[in-house]
């Protein structure tokens, strides 16, 4: 009866549009008040300790870091130089800025490591000159929405770090096997935007002179070396994800105060306070989906689902699929983040006990929650472009991303039937 009262509950909260940390801890704390009447109460003291324990983690601390290096890098104006790189190096070929954005969109996921946060900054950028360029709304819109889902799949990925300290996995081995897969959804996105703007005609940007083009270059590449030295320094066992964010931090200050001389005191207290707000609403959500976790885990859920599932089949492709369409439909009316917080701890013991590497389920279920970032009826991406973009209407925009979408369905299939790609990376490191 708790249990069937927790997911109620959560669907009405969500759907009415409270906030998902809200949500999530209001309905906890009214199924806590509830099992009082039951044969098996659960202590009020259950809810402060669990929220505590839940984000009292080293590796949770990196968290802030990130958002607060990627707050100091876009602030500085690395964000718009580049998107200068990349259309430096794609805007004069075919597909012209539609290239632009999901070259830059790859290129800037490696500093901030969430969707939103690289849609709300390309987007603001790239979908008016767009549209001056003659690119139809709603393919500009979409274009940005889908490119910045690659966010999450390049280190330093905020959802890999939350599933490491969840369910207990390297965070290292999860940067590492979501490279591979990364550059495959950007070749592949980048192959479709190439297509549609070949059939359409769309125009294309005027190829820059040599020395111009190696300028702009030469500017753009110093914040790359940021998400490179994150992921070296914990695959060489030099720092933790918290060190090697805290060096993250130190070295965006100095490419904004020394470098590109755009970063003032006044500038890194207004970061500070975003990135504080940003951290506070991810980490507060981490809280209270780990009660929300607890009576999942106190109702047995854990145990139900998994005789459900092995009931039908043991063979592991077959659970994987099961999984995934139990991700692709949540995703359609969740965020990401509690997605992972509730059910990676459910689900990796289950499919590790029939075969299949954590490390690998962990990439397949961060890039299938990328298709739930520009799904209706939420698409939080599309809702980022829409604060954005005020003269197009949600329909129009979730109408331009349907061959997205569909690639996304493709890329998801050949990551489940060929693990290798996920984790030959961290194989060899």
């Amino acid at each position: 009866m708790i249990l069937f009262t927790l997911v109620v509950l959560l669907v009405v909260f969500i759907l009415s549009g409270l906030e998902v940390a809200w949500a999530i801890g209001l309905t906890a704390f009214i199924c806590i008040a509830l099992s009082q009447f039951t044969d098996n109460p659960q202590p009020f003291v259950v809810f402060a300790h669990e929220m505590t324990s839940g984000i009292n983690s080293f590796t949770l601390l990196s968290v802030p870091l990130f958002i607060f290096a990627g707050e100091l890098l876009t602030l500085s104006g690395a964000t718009k130089r580049l998107v200068d790189l990349a259309s430096a190096m794609v805007g004069h070929l075919n597909g012209g800025l539609a290239n632009v954005a999901v070259t830059a969109n790859f290129v800037v996921s490696g500093m901030s490591g969430s969707a939103m946060a690289d849609a709300a900054a390309t987007g603001a950028v790239l979908v008016p000159e767009m549209k001056r360029r003659g690119y139809p709304v709603d393919y500009a819109c979409a274009v940005i929405a889908c490119a910045a889902t690659v966010g999450p799949l390049v280190p330093p990925s905020l959802l890999f770090i939350v599933l490491g300290a969840a369910v207990n996995i390297s965070v290292g081995k999860l940067f590492l096997a979501g490279i591979v897969p990364a550059f495959i959804v950007f070749l592949s996105m980048y192959a479709l935007t190439w297509y549609i703007a070949k059939k359409r005609g769309l125009p294309r940007e005027i190829k820059m002179p040599r020395r111009q083009r190696l300028r702009t270059i030469v500017i753009g590449l110093p914040p790359l070396i940021a998400p490179a030295f994150v992921v070296a320094s914990m695959v060489l066992g030099i720092a933790t994800p918290t060190e090697a964010a805290a060096i993250a931090v130190f070295y965006t200050l100095m490419l904004g105060v020394v470098f590109y001389r755009t970063l003032t005191v006044r500038n890194i207290i207004e970061c500070a306070g975003r990135s504080a707000l940003v951290a506070s609403a991810v980490m507060l959500t981490v809280a209270t989906s780990q009660i929300f976790s607890a009576l999942v885990v106190h109702e047995q859920f854990g145990d139900m689902l998994t005789e459900g599932m092995l009931s039908v089949s043991h063979n592991p492709y077959v659970l994987l699929v099961m999984v995934n369409l139990i991700l692709l439909m949540l995703g359609m009316f969740m965020e990401p983040l509690p997605i992972v917080l509730v059910l990676a701890p459910l689900l990796v013991p289950m499919m590790e006990s029939v075969g299949v590497d954590p490390v690998h389920l962990g990439v397949v279920m961060v890039l299938n929650l990328m298709v739930g970032l520009i799904h209706p009826p939420v698409g939080m991406n599309v809702f980022v472009i829409k604060s954005v973009v005020k003269d197009v209407s949600f329909m129009t925009i979730f109408k331009g991303v349907i061959p997205f979408v569909i690639t996304d369905i493709l890329r998801l299939i050949i990551l489940i039937s060929f693990p290798i790609i996920a984790l030959w990376l961290p194989n060899r490191l």
